[in-house]
């Protein structure tokens, strides 16, 4: 099923590219931990299962406001949860970078980060979607779907000479920086107008009839849930633990690492945006997404074969191109179940929570089954199974959405 239209006509450019941005700052924020995790465990000694938490407390921050932030915003507008997310996000920082040397204090730090970081995360699909009009629909799908891995590409960059130098700091200090700017563009595109924040009663009221989802539309969303939060865990693993056991199995420095890690991050990118315009040119979501995830899972049990640098290269690269498609797709449920003017905070927060369950359990699953097995291979071949179960609920999911249709 292709895509459909929307109820605007034309795209307002500033509140998609601002929704975008928004996204782009969350997933840098989520995303800050891994290329420093070497330089991590070198200062701090911080047991491995600590580690994990660092990534997998956003789930729990997200899971805990994601669906009741969505429903209020859709209430009373953005503004004023825009703010206090900005707020929170430079607090975690500063204390982070206060208290390192504790385990449980960059738990906690983390965790206010995350909170933060799930208003943004819910707002900016939201804001994209919402101001595009229905030619440009599909490419900016697409370009939202690139938000996790601008935030890993430009964190990965700010990491890199920072880990050649042993710190880890620079990269905490830039997410500050880029909040602050966040922050100022906000009040100036709320001071213009530019954006509507929403807020007004008569509004609220008006959409929230015009929203009301289905039942067969609810149980969709749900289910696109699961398959969100199938894929964001193997996502969460690969991405959370491939600088280590590049380290750890392979040899690499740590700044080596963080250059690999970068692979499939960019072909990620590519493929991202080009998924965008086969769904413009009417390819559709669901058969686009069963092939994109059979390849991945074929790329994780390449890994145990993936000694020489083509084999290695070949398994990062066929990644990369999966991981491309598959978010490009799922971003784009909402707008095949519901329509993209219907596709609003609620529906996505709906989705979100499985993407954030998927954050929790990958990297602690990874954890748990090396500490099992004292194996990384053995990772890769589970997740290699849970992407092939991502494929055949996909395919279900197709069922669900003729359904509706």
């Amino acid at each position: 099923m292709s895509l459909p239209g929307t109820q605007t006509t034309a795209t307002n450019w500033t509140g998609v590219s601002y929704g975008i941005v928004l996204g782009f700052v969350a997933a840098y924020y989520q995303f800050k931990v891994p290329p420093v995790l070497p330089v991590l465990f070198d200062d701090y000694n911080y047991d491995k299962f600590v580690a994990g938490g660092f990534m997998s407390i956003f789930a729990v921050a997200g899971m805990a406001i994601s669906v009741r932030v969505g429903r209020a915003i859709r209430r009373r507008g953005a503004a004023r949860y825009l703010a206090g997310a900005f707020s929170l996000m430079i607090i975690g920082s500063l204390l982070g970078l206060a208290v390192p040397e504790s385990g449980t204090l960059m738990l906690i730090s983390r965790t206010i980060e995350g909170l933060g970081a799930a208003v943004l995360a819910v707002c900016m699909p939201a804001f994209a979607n919402m101001n595009a009009g229905p030619r440009h629909l599909p490419v900016i799908i697409a370009v939202q779907a690139t938000w996790i891995p601008v935030g890993q590409v430009t964190a990965n960059l700010i990491a890199q000479p920072a880990v050649a130098a042993g710190q880890w700091q620079p990269v905490w200090w830039a997410g500050i920086a880029a909040t602050l700017a966040i922050a100022v563009w906000t009040f100036a595109i709320a001071r213009r107008g530019q954006v509507d924040f929403g807020g007004r009663p008569s509004d609220s009221d008006q959409n929230t009839a015009a929203n009301t989802v289905t039942k067969p539309e609810q149980r969709a969303l749900l289910f696109a849930a699961v398959l969100f939060f199938l894929w964001q865990a193997q996502f969460m693993a690969y991405f959370t633990w491939l600088p280590v056991y590049l380290v750890d199995v392979r040899g690499f420095s740590a700044d080596g690492a963080v250059l690999i890690n970068q692979i499939p991050v960019v072909v990620l990118l590519v493929f991202a945006l080009a998924t965008g315009f086969a769904l413009r040119a009417g390819v559709g979501v669901i058969p686009l997404v069963i092939a994109a995830l059979a390849l991945q899972a074929g790329s994780w049990l390449l890994v145990p074969v993936a000694d020489s640098v083509i084999i290695g290269t070949i398994s990062l690269v066929a990644w990369g191109i999966a991981a491309g498609i598959t978010p490009t797709c799922l971003w784009a449920l909402p707008s095949v179940l519901l329509g993209g003017h219907r596709a609003d905070t609620h529906a996505f927060a709906v989705v979100l929570t499985g993407r954030y369950l998927g954050i929790l359990a990958g990297p602690l699953i990874a954890v748990a089954i090396f500490r099992l097995t004292s194996d990384w291979l053995a990772v890769a071949y589970t997740f290699g199974a849970v992407t092939a179960l991502c494929a055949g609920a996909a395919f279900y999911l197709g069922i669900l959405v003729k359904r509706i249709g």
